[in-house]
Protein backbone atom coordinates (compact mmCIF):
# COMPACT_ATOMS: atom_id res chain seq x y z
CA UNK A 1 0.00 0.00 0.00
CA UNK A 2 1.33 3.41 -0.89
CA UNK A 3 1.96 5.54 2.30
CA UNK A 4 1.10 8.81 1.80
CA UNK A 5 3.21 11.83 4.04
CA UNK A 6 1.73 12.27 7.11
CA UNK A 7 2.01 12.33 11.36
CA UNK A 8 0.39 10.80 13.54
CA UNK A 9 -0.24 12.60 16.91
CA UNK A 10 -1.86 10.49 19.60
CA UNK A 11 -2.87 11.91 22.60
CA UNK A 12 -2.63 9.52 26.04
CA UNK A 13 -3.11 9.78 29.53
CA UNK A 14 -2.46 5.97 30.84
CA UNK A 15 -5.02 5.07 33.05
CA UNK A 16 -6.38 8.99 34.60
CA UNK A 17 -9.10 9.98 33.48
CA UNK A 18 -10.19 13.61 33.28
CA UNK A 19 -7.00 15.24 32.33
CA UNK A 20 -8.60 17.27 29.87
CA UNK A 21 -6.87 15.22 26.94
CA UNK A 22 -10.05 15.11 24.95
CA UNK A 23 -10.67 19.38 24.51
CA UNK A 24 -6.56 19.75 23.90
CA UNK A 25 -6.67 17.14 21.28
CA UNK A 26 -9.91 18.00 19.23
CA UNK A 27 -8.56 21.75 19.65
CA UNK A 28 -5.61 21.42 18.36
CA UNK A 29 -6.98 18.96 15.15
CA UNK A 30 -8.28 22.57 14.32
CA UNK A 31 -5.24 24.87 15.35
CA UNK A 32 -2.80 22.25 13.29
CA UNK A 33 -4.70 22.41 10.30
CA UNK A 34 -4.93 25.93 10.44
CA UNK A 35 -1.50 26.00 11.07
CA UNK A 36 -0.08 23.72 8.29
CA UNK A 37 -2.66 24.74 6.17
CA UNK A 38 -3.86 20.96 5.31
CA UNK A 39 -6.55 18.73 6.32
CA UNK A 40 -6.76 16.90 9.66
CA UNK A 41 -8.46 13.94 11.12
CA UNK A 42 -9.32 13.48 14.15
CA UNK A 43 -9.82 9.89 15.62
CA UNK A 44 -11.96 9.32 18.38
CA UNK A 45 -11.32 6.08 21.09
CA UNK A 46 -13.39 7.28 23.97
CA UNK A 47 -15.57 4.38 23.42
CA UNK A 48 -17.14 4.10 27.42
CA UNK A 49 -16.75 7.95 27.56
CA UNK A 50 -18.46 10.74 26.57
CA UNK A 51 -16.79 10.79 23.10
CA UNK A 52 -16.11 14.42 24.05
CA UNK A 53 -13.18 15.31 21.23
CA UNK A 54 -16.69 14.15 18.36
CA UNK A 55 -19.34 16.47 20.23
CA UNK A 56 -16.92 19.18 20.38
CA UNK A 57 -16.21 19.00 16.32
CA UNK A 58 -19.94 18.97 15.81
CA UNK A 59 -20.14 15.06 15.50
CA UNK A 60 -23.00 12.64 16.93
CA UNK A 61 -20.72 9.75 18.00
CA UNK A 62 -23.59 7.08 17.75
CA UNK A 63 -22.62 6.05 14.53
CA UNK A 64 -20.24 3.54 12.89
CA UNK A 65 -16.60 4.37 13.64
CA UNK A 66 -12.78 3.03 14.70
CA UNK A 67 -13.33 0.28 16.17
CA UNK A 68 -16.17 -1.13 13.49
CA UNK A 69 -13.33 -0.79 11.03
CA UNK A 70 -10.19 -2.10 13.09
CA UNK A 71 -12.55 -5.75 14.23
CA UNK A 72 -13.69 -6.07 10.73
CA UNK A 73 -17.55 -5.28 11.41
CA UNK A 74 -17.13 -2.16 8.33
CA UNK A 75 -15.41 -2.68 5.52
CA UNK A 76 -15.62 0.55 4.08
CA UNK A 77 -13.41 3.53 5.09
CA UNK A 78 -16.10 5.85 3.92
CA UNK A 79 -18.96 4.50 6.16
CA UNK A 80 -16.33 5.96 9.48
CA UNK A 81 -15.14 9.21 7.96
CA UNK A 82 -16.91 12.25 8.48
CA UNK A 83 -16.60 15.58 8.05
CA UNK A 84 -16.79 18.18 11.31
CA UNK A 85 -19.72 20.32 10.99
CA UNK A 86 -17.34 22.85 12.97
CA UNK A 87 -14.39 23.57 10.63
CA UNK A 88 -14.62 21.76 7.09
CA UNK A 89 -10.49 21.20 6.97
CA UNK A 90 -11.07 18.76 9.64
CA UNK A 91 -12.47 15.45 9.32
CA UNK A 92 -13.68 12.76 12.70
CA UNK A 93 -13.62 9.03 12.86
CA UNK A 94 -16.27 8.46 16.09
CA UNK A 95 -15.28 5.82 18.45
CA UNK A 96 -17.98 3.30 17.00
CA UNK A 97 -20.82 1.11 17.93
CA UNK A 98 -18.58 -1.40 19.76
CA UNK A 99 -18.48 -0.91 23.56
CA UNK A 100 -15.56 -2.58 26.02
CA UNK A 101 -17.97 -4.92 27.32
CA UNK A 102 -18.69 -5.84 23.62
CA UNK A 103 -15.15 -7.02 23.71
CA UNK A 104 -14.57 -9.22 27.02
CA UNK A 105 -15.74 -12.47 25.54
CA UNK A 106 -14.55 -11.84 22.23
CA UNK A 107 -11.06 -12.35 21.72
CA UNK A 108 -9.67 -9.63 19.48
CA UNK A 109 -7.21 -10.94 16.68
CA UNK A 110 -4.42 -8.43 17.42
CA UNK A 111 -3.03 -8.67 13.60
CA UNK A 112 -6.39 -7.78 11.82
CA UNK A 113 -7.15 -5.01 14.05
CA UNK A 114 -3.32 -3.58 13.59
CA UNK A 115 -3.43 -3.60 10.53
CA UNK A 116 -7.19 -2.84 10.51
CA UNK A 117 -5.94 0.98 11.99
CA UNK A 118 -3.04 0.91 9.96
CA UNK A 119 -5.26 0.54 7.02
CA UNK A 120 -7.55 2.90 8.37
CA UNK A 121 -5.35 5.70 9.38
CA UNK A 122 -3.49 5.62 5.66
CA UNK A 123 -6.81 5.21 3.59
CA UNK A 124 -8.70 7.90 5.81
CA UNK A 125 -5.89 10.83 5.03
CA UNK A 126 -5.70 9.64 1.45
CA UNK A 127 -9.72 9.87 0.82
CA UNK A 128 -9.44 13.73 2.99
CA UNK A 129 -6.42 14.87 1.84
CA UNK A 130 -4.87 14.94 5.66
CA UNK A 131 -1.25 15.24 6.26
CA UNK A 132 -1.93 15.11 10.31
CA UNK A 133 -4.02 12.11 12.20
CA UNK A 134 -4.86 13.17 15.33
CA UNK A 135 -5.68 10.16 17.87
CA UNK A 136 -7.78 10.75 21.38
CA UNK A 137 -6.98 7.39 23.22
CA UNK A 138 -9.34 6.62 25.86
CA UNK A 139 -8.17 6.18 29.78
CA UNK A 140 -6.60 3.01 29.74
CA UNK A 141 -3.99 0.41 28.58
CA UNK A 142 -5.68 -2.25 26.94
CA UNK A 143 -5.34 -3.94 23.59
CA UNK A 144 -6.47 -1.10 21.52
CA UNK A 145 -4.39 1.81 23.22
CA UNK A 146 -1.21 0.01 22.33
CA UNK A 147 -1.84 -0.31 18.47
CA UNK A 148 -2.50 2.95 18.30
CA UNK A 149 0.32 3.79 19.90
CA UNK A 150 2.41 1.13 17.90
CA UNK A 151 1.14 3.64 15.09
CA UNK A 152 2.12 7.49 16.48
CA UNK A 153 4.88 9.44 15.07
CA UNK A 154 4.15 11.92 18.17
CA UNK A 155 2.54 10.93 21.53
CA UNK A 156 1.81 13.66 23.52
CA UNK A 157 1.44 12.46 27.41
CA UNK A 158 -1.60 14.81 29.06
CA UNK A 159 -1.28 14.75 32.67
CA UNK A 160 -2.82 16.76 35.79
CA UNK A 161 -0.46 19.62 36.65
CA UNK A 162 -0.23 17.35 40.28
CA UNK A 163 2.16 16.49 42.82
CA UNK A 164 0.96 12.86 41.62
CA UNK A 165 1.98 13.46 37.76
CA UNK A 166 5.32 11.85 38.06
CA UNK A 167 3.86 8.49 39.22
CA UNK A 168 1.43 8.30 36.58
CA UNK A 169 3.99 9.13 34.21
CA UNK A 170 6.42 6.54 35.49
CA UNK A 171 3.84 3.97 34.30
CA UNK A 172 3.41 5.19 31.04
CA UNK A 173 7.12 5.95 30.43
CA UNK A 174 7.37 2.32 31.24
CA UNK A 175 4.91 1.06 28.83
CA UNK A 176 6.51 3.12 26.21
CA UNK A 177 10.34 2.44 26.39
CA UNK A 178 9.53 -1.12 26.47
CA UNK A 179 7.47 -0.53 23.18
CA UNK A 180 10.47 1.19 21.76
CA UNK A 181 12.70 -1.27 23.14
CA UNK A 182 10.90 -4.59 21.49
CA UNK A 183 10.18 -2.51 18.23
CA UNK A 184 12.80 0.21 17.57
CA UNK A 185 10.43 2.56 17.08
CA UNK A 186 11.46 6.22 18.09
CA UNK A 187 8.49 8.25 18.23
CA UNK A 188 9.06 11.89 19.77
CA UNK A 189 7.07 12.12 22.79
CA UNK A 190 6.23 15.13 24.57
CA UNK A 191 4.42 16.33 28.07
CA UNK A 192 1.74 18.47 28.55
CA UNK A 193 0.71 19.33 31.94
CA UNK A 194 -2.64 21.05 32.18
CA UNK A 195 -4.56 22.94 34.76
CA UNK A 196 -1.17 24.36 36.00
CA UNK A 197 -1.56 25.47 39.74
CA UNK A 198 0.92 28.05 41.70
CA UNK A 199 3.10 26.57 44.35
CA UNK A 200 3.90 23.04 41.95
CA UNK A 201 6.75 24.15 40.12
CA UNK A 202 8.72 21.12 40.97
CA UNK A 203 6.39 19.15 39.06
CA UNK A 204 7.26 20.37 35.55
CA UNK A 205 11.46 19.78 36.45
CA UNK A 206 10.03 16.35 37.22
CA UNK A 207 8.12 15.95 33.96
CA UNK A 208 11.32 16.85 31.87
CA UNK A 209 12.32 13.26 32.37
CA UNK A 210 9.61 11.72 30.73
CA UNK A 211 9.83 13.86 27.32
CA UNK A 212 11.59 11.96 24.49
CA UNK A 213 13.09 14.24 21.98
CA UNK A 214 10.21 16.46 22.69
CA UNK A 215 9.23 19.46 25.35
CA UNK A 216 7.04 20.23 28.00
CA UNK A 217 4.30 22.10 27.62
CA UNK A 218 2.42 23.67 30.68
CA UNK A 219 -1.39 24.87 29.73
CA UNK A 220 -2.49 27.03 32.75
CA UNK A 221 -6.17 26.01 34.36
CA UNK A 222 -9.45 27.78 32.99
CA UNK A 223 -12.69 27.84 33.67
CA UNK A 224 -13.39 29.22 30.40
CA UNK A 225 -11.88 26.27 28.91
CA UNK A 226 -13.72 24.26 30.89
CA UNK A 227 -17.02 25.75 30.53
CA UNK A 228 -16.39 26.07 26.83
CA UNK A 229 -16.05 22.11 26.45
CA UNK A 230 -19.37 21.49 28.67
CA UNK A 231 -20.93 23.33 26.38
CA UNK A 232 -19.74 21.80 23.30
CA UNK A 233 -17.91 24.43 22.03
CA UNK A 234 -14.30 24.79 20.96
CA UNK A 235 -11.98 27.26 22.74
CA UNK A 236 -10.00 27.77 19.94
CA UNK A 237 -13.17 30.12 18.11
CA UNK A 238 -13.24 32.45 21.02
CA UNK A 239 -11.74 35.97 21.93
CA UNK A 240 -9.25 35.05 24.37
CA UNK A 241 -9.51 36.86 27.47
CA UNK A 242 -9.83 36.33 31.26
CA UNK A 243 -8.70 33.46 32.07
CA UNK A 244 -9.08 32.41 28.75
CA UNK A 245 -5.99 34.70 27.37
CA UNK A 246 -2.85 32.76 29.44
CA UNK A 247 -4.58 29.59 28.44
CA UNK A 248 -4.45 30.11 24.27
CA UNK A 249 -1.20 31.92 25.00
CA UNK A 250 0.46 28.52 26.02
CA UNK A 251 -1.95 26.87 23.60
CA UNK A 252 -0.49 28.62 21.07
CA UNK A 253 3.06 28.11 21.56
CA UNK A 254 2.01 24.29 21.79
CA UNK A 255 0.74 24.56 18.42
CA UNK A 256 3.80 26.42 16.88
CA UNK A 257 6.13 23.32 18.30
CA UNK A 258 3.86 20.39 17.26
CA UNK A 259 3.52 22.23 13.86
CA UNK A 260 7.19 22.30 13.32
CA UNK A 261 7.41 18.44 14.46
CA UNK A 262 4.88 18.07 12.09
CA UNK A 263 7.02 19.73 9.66
CA UNK A 264 10.04 17.48 10.37
CA UNK A 265 8.50 14.48 9.39
CA UNK A 266 6.46 14.82 6.62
Amino acid sequence: MLVPRLATITYFSGRKGGTGKSTIASNQAIALSMALKTNTILMDFGMDSTQTSSRLLGINPERPGALDYMLGLVKDVNQVVVRSNVVPSVFVVPPGTPKSWDLWDRPINVGQAYNGLRNLVITASRLTNAQVVVIDLPASMEVITMLALLNSNIINLVMDYASYADIVLTEIDNLIRSMINQTKLNPIVNVVLNRWLPGLDAVEAKARAFAHNGGVFVLPTSLIVQYLTASQKPFIFYVPRGSLENFVKEFNSMTKALAEQVRKLL
